[in-house]
């Protein structure tokens, strides 16, 4: 998966649990700026300590998150 997409992927889930990037933030321990720029496609597909504490934040599980990031098949 692209960059772009995954950010897409993060968004649209965000939003489906109705949560701000603040809140997403908050909840996850991953700063503002930096989702910001994950959803925008300005960032790679986060590193799997990343997608582990933002699968937690969005209630997804983390195979799941790894799946779509490209890194499980």
């Amino acid at each position: 998966m692209n960059q772009g997409s995954f950010g897409a992927y993060i968004k649209s889930l965000r939003k489906l649990k109705g949560q701000s990037l603040v809140q997403l933030s908050d909840n996850s321990g991953i700063s503002f700026p930096h989702i910001s720029r994950i959803e925008n496609g300005k960032r790679g597909v986060p590193k799997p300590d990343t997608l582990k504490s933002l699968s937690e934040a969005l209630e997804v599980p983390y195979e799941e998150m790894m799946r779509v990031a490209g890194y499980l098949k």
